[in-house]
């Protein structure tokens, strides 16, 4: 009924070939703004159903049907060098250089950037950590790093979808946070600026229950699956990785087709000011990114002098 010149697609990743197909046909010019790096689109198909076998497809690079257009057009830029036909943005405004570090070198071949420090926000995403600590283990660690990797020895069946001892810890981490924050009046805090990501609902119900009984009100602050928190941010992410085998960590692990876990991209992108991760050590160091970040980031709960 109505002719438009130019067709522009935000979170084109999420966007598969089929619902594509019929619609880039009718516009001049299209417009894809995505992250192949973060989640997929959601596909209920198997797997193994969804590679393609046809030698005409693979030529144009369309060997997985539970991958995005928006992927695919993108790695064939790649491939033919169609440099006119793509760009990629390097400053974002969210993460503070010291959380950025990790997924840029990790994920994005160092190409991440703050913004300039002439803007306010990027005076703020550089600006070091100036928190007071009353002393305590967890508060020392809250008020001198922007990043930890908490260990945490796992005691849960190989199969269950709970870890009572990081649930156990959250409302202690959650506590040291809010003490060391409401210490400094330069820095606006509640507990609404903190979300918890974890994967399982099984485990989010633990945290909750965890909370409660620490009168903590888990209504206060957000506690949701990766998947949920794509698109969204926190001031500061406590994540509460509960995995208890090494068959869990195959499950928990979603490498996209540049071999980037998307999972762990987006679970540590959420964070603005400060990220704190909790797991077991022995098992996610059999995943070599895993393994980078744990040598990188863990810390012990041992007191440490005041610095």
């Amino acid at each position: 009924l109505k002719k438009f010149d130019r067709l522009i697609v935000d979170e084109a990743t999420q966007v598969l070939e089929p619902m594509m197909a019929g619609l880039v046909t009718r516009f001049d010019k299209v417009l894809m703004i995505g992250d192949h790096k973060q989640l997929p689109a959601v596909v209920t198909q198997p797997p193994a159903q969804c590679i393609t076998q046809d030698s005409g497809l693979h030529a144009i690079g369309l060997r997985n049907l539970g991958d995005s257009y928006f992927e695919r057009v993108f790695h064939r830029c790649l491939d033919e060098g169609w440099t006119w036909a793509f760009d990629s943005l390097r400053h974002q405004g969210r993460m503070h250089r010291d959380i950025m570090k990790f997924p840029s070198e990790q994920f994005y071949d160092g190409m991440l950037e703050t913004l300039p420090e002439s803007m306010e926000r990027g005076q703020s995403q550089n600006a070091d950590l100036q928190l007071d600590s009353d002393g305590s283990p967890l508060s020392v660690l809250v008020a001198s790093r922007r990043v930890i990797f908490i260990p945490v020895k796992s005691v849960e069946l190989a199969s269950s979808k709970t870890n009572s001892s990081e649930a156990d810890l959250i409302p202690e981490v959650v506590t040291a946070i809010s003490k060391v924050y409401q210490r400094s009046t330069e820095v606006d805090f509640d507990l609404n600026s903190l979300g918890i990501i974890t994967p399982y609902r099984a485990q989010i119900a633990l945290i909750r229950e965890c909370l409660s009984k620490a009168d903590i009100d888990p209504d206060s602050l957000s506690i949701d699956t990766v998947e949920r928190y794509q698109g969204g941010a926190r001031k500061i992410i406590l994540i509460s990785l509960c995995v208890n085998s090494a068959e869990q960590l195959r499950h928990l692990v979603s490498e996209s087709t540049d071999g980037v876990d998307r999972k762990l991209n987006v679970a540590l992108t959420r964070a603005q000011e400060q990220l704190i991760v909790l797991g077991d050590p022995e098992i996610l160091a059999a995943n070599s990114t895993y393994a980078s970040f744990i040598k990188r980031y863990s810390v012990s709960l041992v007191a440490q002098p005041i610095t």
